[in-house]
């Protein structure tokens, strides 16, 4: 039986892998490489998505470019 935090990571990497295989000129991709200009409101930072999954995939040993190839996904997963 797997944990929640590897099932949770699971599921980010494998939505990041359809996130990069996605065309450049889709409403997804636009929206993630969105940058907010803006100050953030004083207190603790907040943890985006885009940091959580860079942890996982340091966590992993991956690579970005590894989401092209969903096999390869599929067995470091």
């Amino acid at each position: 039986m797997e944990g929640l935090d590897h099932r949770l990571r699971k599921t980010r990497l494998r939505w990041f892998g359809h996130e990069k295989r996605r065309n450049e000129n889709s409403i997804i991709r636009r929206a993630i490489e969105l940058d907010v200009r803006g100050r953030r409101p004083v207190g603790r930072p907040k943890k985006t998505s885009s940091k959580i999954l860079e942890e996982d995939i340091r966590k992993l040993n991956t690579m970005e470019d590894m989401a092209e190839d969903r096999q390869q996904m599929r067995q470091l997963i």
